[in-house]
C-alpha cells in the first residue's frame, strides 16, 4: 500500500466515526454549527450602506468528513439570513476534486448583491485544469471568484467596494493588482481566505482595508486553553478567532464551517455569520450573539 492509498484508507476510516452521539465529544462537536450575529461599526461607511447585512461561511471542506446533507443545511442557513451579500471565504473542498462537486450541489440561491468568493489552499491544490473547472463550476451557480481583483457594490451614488487576493499558500496573491480598481473614497472590505496574506499586505502598502474578513485556521480546531494544537497559520495563534485590531486594521477571523485532517473539533466550534454593517462615530466591533443550533 503506497502513501497515497494509506491516506485514503485512513480517511475512510476517519469519516465513518460517528457525529451523532456526544460519548464522542470532539467528533460530536464537529458536526455542530453555530450562527454568529456580528456588529461592525465605522465613521467611514457611507450613510446608504448603515444596516448592510452580509452572510459569511469559510472553509466549508466538503468531501469524506462533511457531506451533501450538510452542504445544503449550511445553505438554507445562509439563506435564512436574509442578507445583501453572500461571502464565501475558500476551502470549499478537502481538495479541488471536492471542491468542483460542492458547487456542482448548490441549489440557486440569490442575494440582491451577488456571491462573492475567495479561493483556499484546499480549491488550489488540483492540476491547472482541475482549478480551471472549479472556476467554470463557480460561476455556473454565480459566485464570483475574486483572485487579486475587486468588485464594486453600488447604493445611493455611495460605493462598497470588496477585494481579495490569490491563496498565499497555493496561489499568488497581487496586492497592487487587487488595487487596481479601488477607489480611494469608497469603503473597502477585504475578504481573503487566510489572514496570513495580511501582514505582506501592509508591508506592499498597495491599499488598507477598513474591515478585513478570513478563515483557514478553523480557529486552531482543536484548541487548549486558548491556544492550538496545531496551527495552519505561518503566524501561530496571532490570527487565531474572532475580532484582532492590527495596525489600524479590524479583523474578523472565522473558525469555517468543515473540519481539515481530523473529523473532530474542541474549543472551536464551526461557524457561520451574518455582519452588519453600520455607521458609527467610532470604529468598533462585537459579536452581538452566538446562538449554537
Amino acid at each position: 500500500m503506497n502513501k497515497q492509498d494509506l491516506e485514503r484508507w485512513a480517511t475512510g476510516l476517519l469519516a465513518r466515526i460517528p457525529t451523532h452521539s456526544k460519548i464522542l465529544y470532539p467528533s460530536y462537536l464537529s458536526a455542530q454549527l453555530a450562527r454568529k450575529e456580528e456588529v461592525y461599526a465605522s465613521p467611514a461607511l457611507p450613510s446608504a450602506f448603515d444596516g448592510y447585512k452580509i452572510a459569511y461561511a469559510s472553509d466549508i471542506h466538503y468531501g469524506p468528513y462533511l457531506g451533501r446533507d450538510r452542504v445544503l443545511d449550511l445553505v438554507e442557513r445562509l439563506i435564512a439570513l436574509d442578507a445583501d451579500l453572500l461571502l464565501l471565504g475558500g476551502d470549499y473542498g478537502a481538495h479541488t476534486t471536492d471542491a468542483i462537486p460542492f458547487f456542482d450541489l448548490l441549489p440557486p440561491m440569490s442575494f440582491p448583491d451577488g456571491i462573492l468568493a475567495a479561493v483556499g489552499n484546499h480549491d488550489l491544490a488540483g492540476t491547472s485544469e482541475e482549478i480551471a473547472r472549479l472556476f467554470d463550476a463557480m460561476r455556473a451557480k454565480g459566485v464570483r471568484p475574486l483572485v487579486n481583483e475587486s468588485h464594486a457594490i453600488h447604493r445611493g451614488g455611495a460605493l462598497l467596494q470588496v477585494c481579495s487576493v490569490d491563496d498565499i499558500r497555493n496561489g499568488a496573491p497581487d496586492y497592487a493588482k487587487a488595487a487596481e480598481h479601488l477607489v480611494p473614497d469608497g469603503f473597502l472590505l477585504f475578504a481573503p481566505h487566510s489572514p496570513d496574506v495580511i501582514p505582506p499586505l501592509r508591508e506592499s502598502r498597495a491599499f488598507v482595508p477598513h474591515l478585513t474578513i478570513c478563515g483557514h485556521t478553523h480557529g486552531g480546531q482543536v484548541t487548549v486553553f486558548g491556544r492550538s494544537l496545531h496551527s495552519s497559520s505561518r503566524y501561530r495563534d496571532r490570527y487565531l478567532s474572532g475580532w484582532k485590531h492590527e495596525d489600524g486594521m479590524d479583523i474578523l477571523i472565522s473558525n469555517g464551517v468543515g473540519t481539515s485532517m481530523l473529523p473532530v473539533r474542541w474549543g472551536a466550534k464551526a461557524q457561520y455569520h451574518r455582519i452588519t454593517l453600520k455607521r458609527g462615530r467610532t470604529a468598533s466591533a462585537h459579536t452581538q450573539s452566538g446562538l449554537g443550533v
